[in-house]
């Protein structure tokens, strides 16, 4: 069920990607990012671990988030999430355009998921949560929920779409925010053990669509990504994005990734984040 005013503004939060690895493939990234964030993604990629992460996001709010997976069986894995964004000191104004003092604003979500086996090359999985939004002592709570497959190609390649923002929007008053509903899908092509290849799209219901693609490079314990994103109409939205990784192995395998993506007339959304995979 999906109900609100188009028109209106949506939850910034199930916008944001919330972890770099997912910013760090721009489009194609919650088609494509595996690990336990893949629950705020594709939940098909959903694999064992805990990622951490943190940053500033768009019109200048702060930005945490931390996912956890564990296994459940021989081909089931389970995770939750939560993702929270914030911003303060917004300036209140009244119908002249004078300042009549500050309020804050915050939205996050919780949810919950599992990607499971349906043939030795394809999965799928699914999330569902609570979302909520909070202005000042106004709060509004609402239901979100995702789906999505993922399909091993020819041993090298990555396919995977997935459909997010799903569910009941906050309710202010009666009144319903239109759900950020979006298809989202991507693949990738390893064409050997340093360079791969990926491109996808992600097309919103009440939001902006965007395509884009890029190469990622891994050279021993770093990988390096970046590529291109366009979002038609909106040039401030489009641009170059990137994302540095670390992997160190000792008893586990332990992550530091970095991403960054280019805003024309806003501050770049940059996000930093620790991922444990043992």
């Amino acid at each position: 069920m999906v109900s609100g005013d188009i028109g209106t503004a949506d939850l910034l939060a199930v916008r944001s990607p919330g972890f770099p690895a997912i910013m760090m493939f721009g489009p194609t990234g919650k088609a494509l990012a595996s690990g336990p964030e893949a629950v705020t993604g594709n939940p098909a990629l959903i694999s064992t671990g805990f990622t951490a992460a943190g940053g500033r996001w768009n019109l200048q709010t702060t930005g945490v988030s931390v996912a956890g997976a564990f296994s459940g069986g021989t081909s089931i894995d389970i995770a939750a999430a939560v993702t929270y964004l914030g911003k303060g000191g917004i300036l209140r104004r009244d119908e002249y355009g004078s300042v009549t003092g500050e309020y804050s604003y915050s939205t996050g979500t919780a949810c919950a998921g599992a990607s499971f086996s349906i043939l030795p090359w394809l999965r799928a999985g699914g999330s569902a949560g609570i979302a909520w939004e909070n202005i000042d002592d106004q709060a509004g709570t609402g239901i979100i929920a995702s789906a999505g497959i993922a399909a091993e190609i020819g041993g090298t390649g990555t396919a995977g779409i997935t459909i997010s923002g799903l569910g009941v929007p906050p309710e202010w008053n009666g009144v319903s925010k239109a759900m950020p509903v979006e298809v989202s899908a991507g693949a990738s092509w390893k064409f050997n053990q340093v360079l791969t290849c990926f491109a996808g799209t992600g097309i919103g219901f009440s939001t902006s669509s965007s395509f884009g693609g890029g190469l990622s490079l891994e050279l021993a314990e770093l990988g390096l990504t970046a590529g291109y994103s366009f979002v038609p109409g909106e040039e401030e939205i489009t641009g170059l994005f990137a994302g540095l990784q670390y992997t160190y192995v000792s008893g586990g395998t332990y992550i530091i990734e970095a991403s960054v993506s280019q805003r024309d007339r806003m501050d770049w959304p940059v996000l930093a984040g620790i991922s444990v995979r043992l």
